[in-house]
């Protein structure tokens, strides 16, 4: 059941209180140099549905089952012509938040993900939890969302570092969860290690890395300016057969890495096949990599997990 129609009405009875009011509004939320350019910050809040104005107004209905959050705000948006709601919430720990999570999620979709009804994302991040309530995301705004959640699990504390060799050339280490299942197949001409992960049980995602080490010839002539070159050619060959009708390119930004991604909705995918894709490419040392993930919907914590391990990743000589 989606809901208790108890709450709902306590929600209509009860209303708005000053409890319910943001906190710590500075942690929390874009700034305005970071708000893409095709939106606009609008006063208001524009909850899809009752059960996300819930859960936004009265957390506290929820604290026998939720650890309540320490802190929360939110953020109006119109991008497009369609306005929507953000909506965070921070919790004490990390294992608060992926507790709160496990509950929220299914109450607000009522199905173990998103619906056409209820299309609300979820975006999680070490303490902290987004709830995205527009009826279609902007690719743009949710690719700025993500951006606060990659620097902020940079020196968190989390799944040790693995080494994949990269034959005559030292390593690529990359922080990748224990709980994922991996295979590498290395290359001695040219230099390179291909990587594939997929979970332990299941097919919510799949994770495929092919990383090269480039000679000093080659080195000398990658730039910044030409990698997100070929990241944006490479998204724009796929734009024929998405839902996006534009390529727009996010940065991928770590300690020692430098990098491009895109998202793209499969405008018509078959039976039992991926319908979203994250891809691109990052630099790291003498180590150019190029990554794929094949995923079921448009926001997954497996995409954040993969996107985190490549902001972190690093050249082991």
């Amino acid at each position: 059941m989606r809901l208790l129609a108890s709450l709902i009405a306590s929600f209509i009875l009860l209303g708005p209180t000053a409890n319910s009011q943001t906190s710590a509004t500075t942690a929390l939320g874009l700034k305005p140099e970071e708000v893409p350019a095709d939106c606009k910050v609008v006063d208001g809040s524009f909850p899809l549905d009752m059960q996300t104005a819930i859960l936004w107004e009265k957390p506290e209905l929820y604290k026998s089952v939720i650890p309540l959050p320490t802190a929360k705000s939110e953020q109006s948006f119109v991008c497009h012509g369609d306005k929507g709601t953000v909506y965070f919430f921070q919790f004490g720990s990390e294992a608060q938040r992926r507790t709160a999570a496990t509950f929220i999620k299914p109450l607000l979709w009522g199905e173990p993900g998103p619906t056409a009804d209820h299309p609300e994302l979820v975006l999680e991040s070490g303490t902290a939890m987004t709830v995205v309530s527009f009826r279609k995301t902007p690719q743009s705004l949710l690719a700025a969302l993500r951006k606060l959640t990659i620097p902020a699990a940079v020196n968190q504390e989390g799944p040790a570092g693995k080494d994949f060799e990269v034959p005559g050339h030292g390593s690529l280490r990359l922080k990748v969860p224990d709980g994922w299942q991996s295979r590498s197949r290395q290359l001695a001409d040219p230099a390179s290690v291909t990587l594939h992960f997929v979970p332990a049980n299941g097919d919510a995602f799949d994770v495929q890395v092919t990383a090269f080490w480039l000679d000093s010839a080659k080195r000398s002539k990658l730039t910044t300016d030409s990698l997100r070159a070929d990241v944006q050619r490479s998204a724009e060959s796929l734009l024929p057969h998405s839902v996006e009708k534009t390529a727009a390119l996010h940065d991928l930004l770590g300690p020692h890495i430098v990098g491009f991604y895109y998202a793209f909705t499969d405008r018509d995918p078959g039976p039992g096949e991926f319908s979203n894709l994250t891809q691109g490419e990052f630099l790291t040392g003498e180590i150019l990599s190029a990554f794929t993930i094949l995923h079921r919907t448009p926001v997954s914590p497996d995409v954040d997990t993969a996107l985190h391990a490549f902001a972190e990743a690093t050249q082991i000589k």
